[in-house]
């Protein structure tokens, strides 16, 4: 388990006890379609994972955003996703300053490339322990993401759905389908993003906590009912990794490096199985700082798929000089669900941290 200063703990206790707090107001159930937006998918679609920034109040701002906008820079993507501990003991500033940060690299890449970038965060265990309010980083996360169908002309570049009085627990549950420019029903890759919250209590301790099974429900709901199109491939994007990570790294099938032991939640609840048969074919987590593997896991059903950790893409909290940067996933056109299933598509990339911020300039 990661080491937690008496400060940490007693905010996790009370930021959990938040966490866990019922939806303000009476709660709806939105229809699924209600939590898709799309992209125009081309072929070599470039997906740029970033994960556990942990930017706080103790960061060094200027430099970590240096980092990251180094990593977007060199990755030219088309979609950027970070997949949690985005923050930890931030405040509002340093939460505004992020996605200000993700939102100004999008209209400058989609400038100079003549092709759309947009980006797409979920949440970590740390992401709600700061000064702000529960709703907040959705809140300023919305005001920077164009609805779907409308053209961005106010230099908004996310991609985000999210209802604070829906009955799902989290505070993302939505999904982006990469659809063909002629027809936004022809669906090529399906794109959930998914928190896998914060923290559960367990006897006298707390430890990670699980995808919900109405979270679990939902996508399944999604495959069945948001589009008539069944035959595009799936990819899943949470924080914290799940159970059959270790057992893709005993099957030994993989890339990369692995150098701590799975930090899974407090119970194997089943998502990976409920996940795959909602047709997603790759998992892709964050959360363990010094692994980085992509395993083409074959589980008990003879099923393939690839679960992939993100690389590390700070050098805030415990962490390798030599393991960090980002990861890219290039998604090719027309492909099946089993030619996709291998490593080739994804790739681990390093960056030097070590300088000065005048070397991200």
């Amino acid at each position: 388990m990661k080491k937690l200063t008496a400060l940490a703990i007693a905010l996790v206790v009370l930021l959990a006890l938040v966490g866990c707090a019922p939806k303000h107001g009476e709660e709806n159930n939105h229809e699924v379609s209600e939590y898709r937006t799309t992209m125009v998918f081309h072929d070599d679609f470039k997906i740029l994972q970033l994960t556990d920034l942990h930017l706080g109040i103790e960061s060094d701002l200027e430099n970590q955003l240096g980092i990251v906008k180094k990593s977007i820079n060199e990755a030219q993507p088309d979609l950027i996703i970070l997949t949690g501990d985005n923050f930890m003991f931030a405040n509002k500033s340093i939460v505004y300053k992020l996605v200000e940060t993700l939102n100004d690299c999008c209209r400058e890449l989609t400038k100079a490339r003549g092709m759309l970038t947009k980006f797409a965060i979920t949440y970590g265990n740390h992401d709600n322990q700061g000064d702000y309010p529960r709703y907040y980083t959705n809140e300023v996360i919305a005001s920077f993401t164009t609805k779907d169908g409308q053209e961005i002309t106010d230099n908004k570049y996310g991609a985000f759905v999210d209802y604070e009085d829906d009955n799902l627990f989290g505070l993302t549950n939505y999904f982006i389908d990469l659809v063909d420019k002629s027809n936004p029903e022809d669906v090529k890759y399906r794109i959930h993003i998914i928190d896998s919250n914060t923290y559960h209590y367990v006897g006298t301790e707390y430890k990670y906590d699980v995808i919900h099974k109405e979270q679990l429900t939902h996508a399944q709901n999604i495959y069945n009912n948001a589009t008539e199109d069944k035959e595009y491939i799936g990819l899943a994007f949470f924080h914290i990794p799940l159970f059959e990570y270790q057992e893709a790294w005993e099957q030994g099938v993989g890339q990369g490096k692995y150098e701590e032991a799975v930090l899974c939640p407090y119970e194997n609840n089943g998502s990976y199985t409920m996940l795959r048969d909602a047709n997603i074919a790759s998992f892709f987590a964050g959360h363990d700082h010094i692994n980085y593997g992509d395993f083409i896991y074959t589980d008990k059903d003879g099923q393939k798929s690839i679960l992939s950790y993100g690389v590390k893409s700070t050098n805030q909290i415990y962490h390798n000089e030599e393991m960090i940067g980002y990861k890219t996933i290039n998604l090719k056109d027309n492909i099946t669900r089993e030619e996709f299933v291998n490593l080739d598509y994804i790739k681990a990339n390093y960056i030097n941290v070590t300088t000065g911020y005048e070397y991200y300039e």
